[in-house]
């Protein structure tokens, strides 16, 4: 196959790498042309960690589940990605094929290609890459079938033009996030709480972080970071659970949330990352034009037994259940808290019956305790973190 495009069409594959960039379309959109042009098993754009190894960002077009097939089970055993990691200067701004450093001989033999690749109907790759930062590097991957056969030298002059604005594009994108980043109406807003926040995308970019959020990542060894990327350096796992919610944050609807256990040893106090998608439209554009994630930290050794705003975001309570509950807590009765808040006892029965529920009690001298007893109570919600 020998891939011929006007100059029209190649003008249009490139103004979506810069939409793609500004976020006004997304990486898949943006690659769905490259795919038809090429016929390309599949057109990839992938951010990789240079430190740590872990894959930040993926697009494939046309979406595939043998994508998801091949980071659970094979990507350990493929060798053309083996060589790239030891060696990424081997691609970062020019390109490199496959067939050229493994042949017909070593594919009939090598169990990627003939247990991976051959079932999904992938032979050949041509790839090249942009050092994006220091340590993130992104590549821009053609997947070829065998039949369809290896770039032609026409079509590897086409590719490295197309690669020239993919760098320029990722560069733009990095861009765009730094300019995001500059202080917004919303960041003031979290410099106020004592709570260590997090602005985040699912790529893990913090677009800001409050006061609290620094220091806590200065003094916290379970807290880390990769340039301008959060990473939790403990406990065990928690890093790639953090990566998994972001990336279902990232594509959720606003408000959704996850609850990530920070507690190294079931023996330490309890402490939890609360995780909330943010939609621009629904958040008054404080935090920025495009989606956000909000991350904030709570540690009963920081965090007053009774914090209203813990309540609310740790047991999914309203502001209102959260402050009855706290006026519950200091002994108040319902008609007490009802005048306090200047509402029917009704009212105030009917938050009284939503506390009890979201802690898990069946009466209020039950709820009372748990409210008492420091961090006891912030233990409670594993199990809406396990829901």
């Amino acid at each position: 196959m020998n891939t011929v495009i006007d100059e029209a069409q190649f003008d249009a594959i490139v103004s979506g790498f810069y939409s793609a960039a500004t976020g006004t379309c997304s990486w898949n959109e943006a690659l769905a042309p490259v795919h038809a042009a090429f016929g390309t098993r599949g057109t990839v754009m992938q951010s990789v960690d240079l430190q740590t190894g872990r894959l930040l960002h993926h697009a494939h077009a046309p979406r595939d589940n043998a994508v998801l097939d091949y980071l659970r089970h094979w990507h350990e055993r493929d060798p053309r990605r083996q060589k790239l990691l030891a060696e990424p200067t081997l691609m970062i701004d020019r390109w490199w094929h496959c067939h050229e450093h493994f042949d017909d001989d070593f594919a009939s033999r090598d169990p990627f290609y003939q247990h991976f690749l051959l079932a999904h109907g992938t032979r050949y790759l041509a790839t090249t890459a942009t050092l994006v930062s220091p340590t993130l590097l992104t590549s821009f991957t053609l997947e070829l079938p065998a039949a369809r056969g290896p770039l032609s030298m026409e079509e590897r002059q086409l590719a490295e033009r197309l690669g020239r604005h993919v760098a320029e594009a990722l560069r733009a994108h990095e861009r765009v996030r730094q300019l995001a980043a500059q202080a917004l109406a919303g960041h003031e807003l979290l410099d106020s709480f004592s709570h260590p926040m997090w602005l985040l995308d699912g790529d893990r970019f913090v677009f800001y972080a409050n006061a609290a959020a620094r220091e806590a990542q200065r003094a916290d060894e379970r807290l880390g970071s990769n340039g301008q990327r959060l990473l939790l350096a403990q406990p065990a796992d928690a890093d790639r659970q953090l990566g998994l919610a972001l990336n279902q944050l990232a594509l959720g609807r606003h408000g959704q949330r996850a609850l990530l256990s920070l507690r190294q040893r079931p023996s330490d106090p309890p402490s939890w990352l609360h995780l909330q998608a943010l939609a621009p439209g629904r958040v008054l554009g404080a935090f920025g034009d495009r989606p956000r994630i909000l991350a904030t930290m709570f540690d009963p050794q920081q965090t007053r037994a009774l914090d209203a705003f813990a309540l609310g975001d740790l047991f999914g309570m309203t502001p209102t259940e959260a402050r009855v509950a706290c006026l519950l807590a200091e002994g108040l009765s319902a008609p007490a808290i009802a005048a306090q808040l200047g509402c029917a006892q009704a009212t105030v029965r009917t938050h009284l019956r939503q506390v009890l529920f979201k802690l898990g009690a069946t009466r209020l001298a039950d709820a009372v305790r748990l409210l008492r007893q420091g961090e006891a109570l912030w233990a409670r919600p594993a199990a809406w973190a396990d829901h």
